[in-house]
């Protein structure tokens, strides 16, 4: 994985967990039903797919400064990474039961699928 790859990467994953622990805490819940979680994700991320391409823009400017390669460049790797909808909401998916399935610090599998 290159290095612009990783920070995309990253920076995907910090939005979804910030934006899971906003819902959380504006629903003041401590976690999604599971019943719920693929609703939730659902109306989240369409909702907030474009934001979450120009909260990457903006982050790795600020990031990447004079090292941020040109705007077409990222605009197709996240248009890659965000091309198949179904893909990403699963991967949510995954790690908000994977999460919440936590006990401690193990993970109970069981409760996943």
């Amino acid at each position: 994985m290159s290095g612009i790859d990783k920070h995309i990467k990253d920076l995907i994953q910090f939005y979804v967990k910030e934006n899971y622990k906003h819902y959380l805490t504006k629903n003041n819940i401590t976690h999604i039903n599971e019943s719920e979680v693929e609703g939730v994700v659902s109306e989240l991320y369409d909702s907030k797919k474009d934001n979450i391409k120009a909260f990457v823009m903006d982050s790795l400017k600020t990031i990447l400064k004079s090292e941020m390669p040109p705007e077409l460049i990222i605009q197709n790797i996240l248009n890659d990474i965000l091309r198949d909808n179904k893909l990403c909401k699963n991967r949510i998916i995954l790690e908000i039961k994977l999460h919440q399935s936590k006990e401690g610090d193990k993970v109970q599998y069981s409760k996943i699928m």
